[in-house]
């Protein structure tokens, strides 16, 4: 940065706000060069479209049913 050159609050807080977007496009390219995870996530979507799903509440009491948790 050039010297004598200051940041204002707002300033301050646009770089954190731009950081985590960065922060947050590296996540996305990571996971989208993991076969694995890509794999796994078409995989869900395909379960999801044909209703192999269930919601949170029932996915937790048969895990308690099956001692897991």
């Amino acid at each position: 940065m050039p010297e004598g050159v200051l940041l204002t609050d707002d300033d301050r807080a646009l770089l954190v706000k731009v950081s985590s977007l960065l922060e947050e496009v590296v996540e996305t390219f990571s996971i989208l060069e993991d076969k694995k995870a890509m794999s796994c996530l078409k995989q869900a979507e395909k379960d999801v479209k044909a209703g192999r799903v269930r919601d949170y509440d029932e996915f937790l009491r048969e895990l308690k049913e099956a001692g897991e948790i």
